[in-house]
């Protein structure tokens, strides 16, 4: 079988999945609360991988118009040709106007705050004012925009 960005896509879903079930289920102070920490931000790690692989396949389904997939970290935002596939136009739409998806494109996964002294990561987390998502809304908003586009893709 053939590698595919849909296919790498639907496999940084399935790996979201798993780490949600591992927050859902595992006690948040068990490492000292690094474990929770880590495995959520392995969870927004992996929605974003599946989330570039998405564009990537929505480039690679329309090659009408002549976009490649760029190299390194990059979202539908980052795009700046003067036609763009619709899907990505909304999904760059939705980057600044979603809360689900600014907040998890926008994720500083290293957050220290100016008031922590010598700006230290292993602070105080209620004084940090961490970023906090919804992973499961996160996870199910995603998987509704893949399945729409990939449905709409299906027309062409």
């Amino acid at each position: 079988m053939k590698e595919s960005f849909r296919g790498q896509s639907n496999l940084h879903i399935y790996f979201a999945e798993q780490y949600l079930a591992q927050i859902e289920t595992t006690d948040k102070s068990e490492w000292g609360g690094h474990f929770h920490r880590a495995t959520a931000e392995s969870l927004i790690w992996q929605l974003l991988l599946a989330y570039q692989c998405h564009l990537a396949d929505l480039l690679e389904q329309q090659p009408k118009f002549g976009l490649r997939v760029p190299a390194g970290h990059f979202n539908a935002s980052s795009f700046t040709s003067a036609e763009l596939p619709p899907e990505i136009l909304e999904l760059a739409d939705r980057e600044v106007h979603s809360t689900w998806l600014k907040s998890l494109v926008d994720y500083p996964f290293l957050q220290t705050t100016a008031s922590s002294p010598s700006g230290l990561i292993a602070t105080d987390a209620v004084r940090m004012e961490r970023i906090e998502l919804d992973f499961a809304d996160c996870l199910a908003e995603l998987k509704s925009v893949i399945a729409r586009h990939r449905a709409t893709l299906m027309e062409y």
